[in-house]
């Protein structure tokens, strides 16, 4: 908002203070009034031109009447008291077995991520606004947990805000700036509000805005992300495009990562819950490797009815996954399904298919597991809706990235890109394909895709294959931290205090004021006192550190732990700290291990790094695969790695920068050394694991490649 004049603000203040109305007049004596939708509706300033020289005055306008309603409402958005709420309108997904209009959830389990979450919302609570978002894979229980979390809120009358209607994100960009104290903005599946096409960028400038007005504090921002999302809005900039710089400015710092499994202690936990909950006794005997809310969820039973599914039901659940993972939207036409699938059955099949193969496949697809999800449902749109020209299905979540997952490695047939060519509406997807089929070298094809989006409209749709993680560097060192409210400067005057506290070595303190920072908003004062522990030889002080200050949002702290033991010859730490940084996003640690392996010549080592690094989906990992074993004379397994890459969309021709087929390393300039090729018998060195076809066949997570 921007600021008053002195004079202003404080007739703003005595208005509030007094609780009497203020209008206002122009010389006419006509009193100009603020519309309910208005700017100027929530008590802001107004203007009036009026007469020849069309002088302005300006005003403070009063805030239209509240609407009665049975709940109550906050300047045009409808807010809840949390007490009124059911977990299954806030998209808790109900229990297996359950009907979702009654049935209690199965008791929860309280793990690692809840404690972190407590904190934020006391925080909160407390006065000060915040926002977390809760980033995991699909079926993990972030959704529940945020649910769990905001319950103490109810005690002090907390209202709570869903955006949704008419979209979520037209929804989220017209309400925010009528956010009032004490209010949970819930943003579940938050893509949809931070990605949305062209007003994703202003939905954030309004969250950021919201967080930092201080006369609205406190409020609370809980919000879901798969990862997949949150590294694509937290990317750092590339030489052609910037398209979340004002997400990563908002994200950085808020996020809180969710396991995918039930770790040991959380079982144990469990198990004693379960003796008063039949569902939680089901999941833990028959859950596999600790994944509880997969289970819950229904994901087993999804899983098995795709595996299962008749080869024309199977055609069509495939076309859905390949187009979800391809970047289309989430509702996928009646049409395009049919004409898309007939090309993903074997001709035999197809052939000998009943004429209504594709409504029994639907009818297979629609089936429900547990009673209430699904497959593939058809959307019902609401009244009052704009319904679409045929009926569009959407693909349960968890099959969306398991199926991703199954099919990663493969090229849809042409069929798929013929039917999206002649069928699909949206822009959008349009253009998410064209990259896609640019990106496997489909040429031909992403240029019709490219002519088909034009004729529905200007190209509003910017590229996100340049959404890579990246390494972040310390915030509270920085003289400036404009995108956090006012009062979070405490944190960062903590941050400062604990370093002066270990330069005196009061380590004791410096620990101690490290992790009151960090469990606010600075985690990189944990991060920088587990380098200069590092750097002072305290090792096990550092790496108890670095793993708390990577739980708390400052990962890069691993990455630079395991420079320094590389650096230090303590070579598997390394490669466990930098596998651990890793998994938070950063698998860039492993491919700089990999090419120190190779520069002191254990190309062997080096190659084995890369594989790990492909497992983490490094865009370069793939392309030096392929050229290690080039050099090791296998030409057959690197064009099997080569083309790979191609299938699944990591050759796009304007990412072409080097050969790397050429026996120098991607990413590296001429003069660069490169390892001898008489080096290659490292391969054979102690603790070496032989290599696999994993990396050509199917073991790595959506792998990015420049060829």
């Amino acid at each position: 908002m921007t600021p008053f004049p002195g004079w202003l603000r404080r007739a703003r203040n005595e208005q509030y203070a007094s609780e009497k109305p203020v209008s206002a007049t122009d010389g006419f004596g006509a009193q100009a009034s603020a519309a309910d939708d208005s700017v100027a509706a929530g008590g802001d300033v107004g203007t009036v031109v009026h007469g020849d020289n069309n002088d302005v005055n300006v005003y403070l306008m009063q805030p239209s009447p509240a609407h009665d309603s049975k709940f109550p409402e906050t300047s045009g958005i409808v807010c809840r008291p949390i007490s009124d709420c059911h977990a299954i309108d806030l998209e808790v997904r109900p229990a297996p077995k359950g009907d979702v209009a009654t049935a209690d959830l199965p008791n929860y389990v309280a793990r690692e991520h809840d404690t972190y979450l407590e904190k934020v919302v006391a925080v909160a609570k407390g006065g000060r606004s915040q926002m977390c978002v809760l980033v995991g894979e699909s079926s993990t229980g972030k959704t529940r947990a945020c649910w769990e979390a905001i319950q103490p809120l109810a005690d002090d009358d907390w209202m709570v805000w869903h955006p949704i209607d008419p979209t979520r994100a037209e929804a989220a960009l017209a309400g925010l700036a009528s956010v009032r104290p004490r209010t949970v903005v819930w943003l579940n599946e938050a893509q949809h509000y931070l990605m949305a096409r062209e007003i994703g960028e202003r939905i954030i400038a309004a969250l950021r805005t919201l967080l930092g007005d201080l006369e609205r504090a406190p409020v609370l921002v809980v919000g879901t992300l798969w990862r997949q999302h949150w590294n694509a809005l937290t990317a750092l900039p590339s030489q052609h495009s910037d398209p979340y710089a004002q997400a990563r400015e908002l994200l950085t710092g808020r996020q809180l990562r969710v396991a995918d499994a039930f770790t040991q202690q959380d079982l144990a936990t469990a198990t004693r819950a379960a003796s008063t909950d039949d569902r939680l006794a089901l999941a833990l005997s028959q859950a596999r490797d600790g994944r509880i809310t997969q289970f819950l969820a229904g994901a087993p039973e999804l899983v098995g009815r795709y595996e299962n599914a008749p080869p024309a039901a199977r055609a069509v659940l495939d076309v859905a996954v390949d187009a979800i993972r391809l970047g289309c939207g989430a509702h996928l036409p009646h049409s395009f399904l049919e004409q898309a699938a007939a090309g993903y059955m074997p001709e035999d099949i197809f052939d000998g298919a009943e004429d209504d193969w594709f409504e029994q496949s639907l009818a297979y697809a629609a089936q429900p597991v547990y009673g209430n999800i699904v497959p593939l449902r058809r959307v019902r749109m609401r009244p009052g809706r704009l319904a679409p020209d045929e009926p569009v299905y959407q693909l349960a979540d968890y099959l969306q990235q398991y199926g991703g997952e199954q099919r990663r490695y493969l090229c849809p047939p042409e069929s798929f890109w013929d039917a999206a060519v002649r069928l699909l509406t949206n822009i959008g997807d349009l253009k998410a394909l064209e990259l896609a089929a640019e990106s496997r070298w489909r040429l031909h094809r992403a240029h019709l895709l490219s002519v088909t989006a034009a004729s529905f409209g200007p190209e509003t749709v910017s590229s996100t294959w340049d959404a890579r993680s990246a390494i972040p560097y310390p915030r509270h060192l920085s003289p400036e931290d404009l995108d956090r409210p006012e009062d979070h400067f405490n944190c960062r005057a903590l941050a400062d205090l604990a370093l002066t506290h270990e330069s005196n070595a009061e380590r004791g303190e410096a620990t101690a004021l490290a992790f009151q920072a960090a469990d606010c908003c600075q985690p990189d004062a944990l991060a920088t006192l587990a380098l200069i522990r590092e750097k002072a030889g305290n090792r096990s002080d550092s790496a108890y550190l670095a793993h708390h200050a990577a739980a708390r949002g400052a990962p890069y702290c691993l990455s630079e732990l395991a420079l320094a033991r590389e650096e230090a010859g303590l070579y598997e730490e390394a490669e466990h700290y930098a596998w651990e940084a890793a998994q938070y996003g950063l698998p860039e640690t492993l491919a700089a291990l990999a090419q120190v392996r190779e520069e002191a010549g254990a190309l062997g080592q080096a190659e084995r790094l890369w594989e790990l690094a492909a497992e983490r989906d490094h865009p370069e990992a793939l392309a030096n695969i392929a050229r290690l074993r080039l050099i090791d004379g296998d030409h057959y397994g690197a064009e099997s790695v080569a083309m790979e890459a191609v299938n699944r969309g990591f050759a796009a021709p304007w990412r072409h920068t080097t050969q790397p087929l050429s026996g120098q390393p991607y990413g590296r300039t001429a003069s660069s050394p490169t390892a001898p090729p008489q080096h290659r018998g490292a391969r054979t060195e102690p603790g070496r694991r032989p290599r696999s076809s994993k990396t050509a066949r199917g073991s790595s997570q959506h792998l990015s490649v420049v060829l």
